[in-house]
């Protein structure tokens, strides 16, 4: 059955349906690639099994919807942040606590002993590997989606019960109070970043490397997701940030690439830095 789409366009902008706050200017996909403005005005909208994707044949561009949510909402974010933000916005420099990455609870190095290989950690716990530590009650792990059946078979021995099914794709875990998240993304960079991650272990875990960590949580769009990003760049000095980019440059689109650079620079003015 067809849903309706969650986007229109209205005037110069796209605009969520119902939400008209949350808008984007219709140029920047133009511009970005040097093409007239025009070019941005006459999409074509095409449903398929993943829902509406929306084509600019003169661009050479395609986006699915979801996509374009994500994107909409990191302008909206990172566009209020320059208005708002003030130099040295945040609370005391993590630096100047002697930085140490923080430890992993027990209860979650005892949950992941003889876990199936490959998987890696994500979501708040990965974060406060790079940036100032943040509180985070539960545990993300991302897997292939070949290891899915594996992972719940463990779990299950486990004592872990279903508690539902992610919006983000893959499946909640519960025990004891505890949550435990099983991402399955259906990246096409994905192996290549849980390869890297096996090498890029804290406390004996598995942690998804800073690159493959911002690229993912660029993908996802959410405002704390865009805060996490910010965070984990800007302590790096900009020939770090160059490398950084430099290793997912090949899934990065024109609008990920302006992103990535406003969020580094929102993240060094938030500390101070020039």
């Amino acid at each position: 059955m067809t849903e309706p789409p969650r986007f229109r366009i209205e005037g110069s902008r796209w605009v969520a349906i119902g939400h008209p706050r949350v808008s984007m200017p219709l140029e920047r996909l133009a511009r970005l690639r040097s093409a007239p403005r025009e070019a941005a005005r006459h999409p074509e909208w095409v449903w398929g099994r993943r829902g509406w994707t929306i084509r600019w044949p003169t661009l050479s561009y395609e986006i699915t919807e979801d996509q374009l949510a994500s994107l909409v909402a990191r302008f909206v974010v990172i566009d209020m942040s320059r208005r708002r933000l003030r130099p040295g916005g945040g609370s005391l420099d993590w630096d100047q606590l002697g930085r140490e990455a923080p430890r992993v609870e027990a209860r979650w190095r005892d949950a992941l002993q003889g876990a199936p290989r490959p998987f890696a950690l994500c979501g708040g716990l990965a974060v406060n590997v790079y940036a100032r530590p943040r509180f985070t009650d539960d545990l993300d792990l991302v897997v292939l989606r070949a290891d899915v059946e594996a992972w719940a078979r463990y779990l299950a021995g486990a004592g872990w019960a279903v508690h539902g099914r992610l919006s983000t794709g893959g499946t909640a875990y519960v025990r004891d109070g505890a949550e435990l998240d099983v991402l399955v993304p259906d990246y096409p960079w994905l192996p290549r970043a849980m390869a890297a991650a096996q090498d890029n272990v804290h406390e004996g875990i598995p942690v998804m490397p800073r690159a493959w960590l911002v690229l993912m949580k660029l993908t996802a769009g959410r405002s704390a997701d865009q805060s996490d990003v910010s965070h984990m760049l800007s302590g790096l000095a900009d020939g770090d940030f160059q490398s950084l980019l430099q290793t997912i440059e090949t899934w990065l689109s024109p609008e990920d690439r302006e992103d990535l650079a406003a969020l580094y620079q929102l993240g060094r003015w938030e500390r101070n830095r020039p």
